[in-house]
């Protein structure tokens, strides 16, 4: 008869490294816990959403409110410009509680946003008129704290504009009539020099390179060249403390100078010594036998009277130690040895230079109001002048990792713009007729002041005035574009 046993279990395999179960064996799923793959899910989900948010809520544009003393003939509209480049534009004008021009502007985001030190500046486009100003904004570092939104750059961080009438409006008629002179001077001084003058041009740019070379050699040898001063201010000190052995060295040289220059008078000394030693040996014996007990009765009965000046005496003699360098050096100051060193020289040379500034001075007032005219003409176009100084550096103001750069536009004129259903053909022009139509005109010899670019919308450009700054040589119809 048999019996049913149970077979004993089998061994168990161990798991695996990686954790999973071994042969034999069965995963064990937990149980009240979620998997975390399902919370990092979600986190992204929402972190997606509030970037979406953030691009569909957020402006574009930083506002930003600039203080000026004075609005500098801004209008709503006008460029506001960060490196030459336009960032934003004026939006409104406003007057403060203090009397001050506050600019709301709006700067595009490219440029943005703004930081605490920003300062910014009204500047001028090269034209007379209302509309040809600009704001020119110059950004702090990147590591100052950004300015917030509608934030304001204080009138200490901001400065404006002075127009060229304002500062001749500032000089009275006697001070326009001394300019007018010294600039005429000038045209007579210069006169026939033009050569002369280029070629100081042409070395100027090497001598200043050689400067800034002997300067930097200066300034890598500051050890000792400093060890060098400190050495020669110790020396100096010492020999300035030493004033009797100076005064002593000083009186030497002169002597030794005197002597040198008149060997004839001293042989003739040694010559007359004898005698004179014989002459005065009498006269020593007749000293003794009666005017030394003369004198010394006389100082038996000044002694008293003179006791008391001894302490005075004392004190005087410290005096008239130190004059007596200061009266030397006087002495050298009206009677120097050598020509054109001392008070003398240049009394005696006074009146030569009188005579001269007689007849110089009415030559250079001559020049002046000879040069009259030529400045009357120019000063309408002043201006322009100012402007294309200060675009020509805004024109170089960006810059990238090799350096700052200009853009530019070429305008050929060689081709006409065809449109037709294709899209639009370029045609070559004939060779007689490019550069003949359009924007491109030649010949404009007599342009008015701000005739040189397209005429703005306030019609204030091509300048033309019938008061102080009429000028009756330029030609208003000499404009881009023809007449405006």
């Amino acid at each position: 008869m048999s019996s049913l046993t149970r077979e004993a279990p089998g061994p168990v395999a161990p798991p695996s490294e990686n954790g999973a179960p071994g042969p034999g064996q069965r995963r064990l799923r937990p149980t009240g816990r979620r998997s975390p793959w399902r919370w990092l899910a979600l986190a992204a989900v929402l972190v997606v959403a509030g970037i979406v948010v953030y691009l569909v809520t957020r402006s574009d544009d930083y506002h930003y409110r600039f203080d000026f003393i004075d609005a500098g003939q801004l209008v709503n509209g006008d460029l506001v410009r960060i490196g030459g480049t336009p960032a934003g534009k004026v939006e409104a004008i406003r007057l403060t509680a203090n009397g001050q021009a506050e600019i709301e502007v709006s700067i595009d985001s490219n440029f943005g946003p703004l930081r605490r030190g920003t300062t910014a500046a009204v500047r001028q486009q090269s034209l007379v008129g209302v509309a040809s100003r600009y704001i020119s904004v110059s950004p702090a570092p990147t590591f100052h704290p950004a300015l917030p939104a509608d934030g304001i750059v204080p009138a200490s961080h901001t400065s404006g504009i002075v127009d060229v009438d304002e500062l001749f409006n500032a000089l009275n008629a006697n001070t326009l009539q001394g300019l007018r002179r010294v600039i005429r001077g000038f045209a007579v001084w210069y006169a026939g020099k033009s050569s002369q003058a280029n070629e100081s041009a042409r070395y100027f740019p090497p001598a200043l390179q050689s400067y800034s070379r002997l300067f930097d050699q200066l300034d890598a040898s500051t050890p000792e060249l400093n060890q060098l001063l400190q050495g020669t201010s110790a020396a100096l000190g010492a020999i300035n403390q030493s004033g009797r052995l100076t005064d002593v060295i000083t009186q030497a040289r002169i002597t030794a100078q005197a002597l040198g220059s008149d060997n004839q008078a001293l042989s003739q000394a040694l010559e007359n010594l004898p005698s004179a030693l014989n002459k005065g040996t009498a006269t020593f014996a007749r000293l003794r036998q009666s005017t030394l007990p003369t004198l010394t009765h006389l100082f038996s009965v000044t002694k008293p009277v003179i006791a008391p000046l001894g302490p005075f005496l004392k004190r005087l003699q410290p005096v008239l130690d130190e004059a007596t360098p200061t009266f030397g050096r006087l002495s050298q100051v009206f009677n120097q040895p050598g020509p054109n060193n001392d008070l003398y020289d240049a009394l005696v040379d006074l009146s030569p230079l009188a005579k001269q500034v007689n007849g110089d001075f009415p030559r250079a007032i001559k020049a002046l109001n000879q040069s009259t005219p030529i400045f009357e003409f120019a000063r309408p176009y002043i201006p322009d002048l100012v402007g294309w100084v200060t675009n020509w550096d805004g024109l170089f103001a960006p810059y990238d990792a090799n350096g700052h750069y200009a853009r530019t536009v070429p305008v050929f004129d060689s081709f006409s713009f065809s449109d037709d259903a294709q899209g639009g053909t370029l045609i070559p022009k004939p060779t007689n007729l490019r550069g003949s139509g359009g924007d491109l005109q030649t010949g404009f010899l007599q342009r008015c002041p701000g005739g040189a670019i397209v005429p703005p919308l306030d019609a204030s450009a091509p300048f033309v005035d019938s008061g102080p700054l009429s000028n009756a040589h330029c030609r208003p119809s000499e404009t881009i574009g023809g007449t405006p």
